[in-house]
């Protein structure tokens, strides 16, 4: 592209839950008004860990359940580090052994970086696979990079909330993510050294129950006009696609290099229709 979109990437990724779901909270239904609403976006796969693996490699390399793998591949750190793109990850709870399958609240699927024996096996990439308190300091240090991902712990996620809050009930799940986030991302937004050019993602790795896999997500900024939805049909190879277009990246030459991705941050292809024609 003749030029970036956004400065910066921020995603951050939830866990099973079926857009209508996620749209009955008035706060997640707030943030989809805020920015741009993508109505037709799906998970890639089940269960959850090979939708993380696709989100940064373009596939699911194999991946078909939650169990540990060590993947031989590349992966979207490879093409930021051949670019010469900032990037780090945030995991809430990471343990300091990064290598370990879960600790109390971390679960290592839900970290795909750590999955890629390149990036487990090199040190520096080791190195900015971070425990989430580390964002604190990276905002008020200015020092953010240009391609953040954040997992919340299983907790936030919305996977295993805690007892007391009707454990199997989908509209609780979605209730306890959201005050998280609200209270995650307010004072965020409210950074002058986060928000300024910083495209925020807010996504869920699969659906449950399965259905199509169709996943809440919305995109927020200063590049994108509120209250709008896009119909076109993006999945997490879009996401990917687009981060790699925004970046002059190229592609892993894998399901990434297909996708459909997010035309209409360029004005190539406009939103459709506006959110107060959609929702009731």
């Amino acid at each position: 592209m003749d030029r970036k979109a956004f400065d910066r990437v921020f995603i951050i990724i939830f866990e099973n839950q079926l857009a209508d779901s996620v749209l009955q909270n008035p706060y997640m239904k707030s943030l989809a008004t805020d920015g741009i609403y993508l109505y037709n976006y799906h998970g890639v796969s089940h269960p959850s860990q090979p939708n993380y693996v696709a989100s940064i490699s373009g596939s699911t390399m194999g991946v078909a359940d939650d169990s540990l793998h060590n993947i031989e591949g590349a992966n979207i750190v490879d093409l930021l580090e051949a670019k010469g793109v900032s990037w780090k990850t945030y995991m809430e709870g990471l343990p300091e052994d990064k290598a370990t399958n879960h600790e109390d609240k971390y679960f290592r699927k839900h970290n795909p970086f750590i999955s890629f024996n390149n990036n487990r096996k090199d040190p520096g990439r080791l190195a900015k696979i971070v425990e989430a308190k580390q964002l604190e300091i990276d905002v008020q240090s200015n020092s953010l990079p240009q391609y953040c991902w954040y997992t919340p712990n299983i907790e936030n996620d919305g996977h295993s909330i805690p007892i007391g809050f009707e454990l199997f009930n989908p509209a609780r799940r979605v209730d306890f993510l959201a005050r998280w986030l609200q209270g995650f991302l307010t004072p965020l937004l409210a950074e002058p050294n986060f928000a300024k050019g910083t495209m925020v993602v807010i996504t869920f790795d699969e659906s449950l129950p399965h259905d199509d896999n169709h996943v809440y997500t919305v995109l927020l900024g200063d590049m994108v006009n509120p209250k709008l939805v896009e119909t076109e049909r993006y999945n997490h190879y879009s996401l990917l696609r687009t981060i790699e277009e925004n970046f002059d990246l190229g592609t892993l030459g894998r399901e990434d290099q297909t996708a459909n991705w997010f035309r209409f941050l360029w004005g190539l292809d406009k939103p459709t229709f506006d959110w107060a024609a959609h929702a009731e």
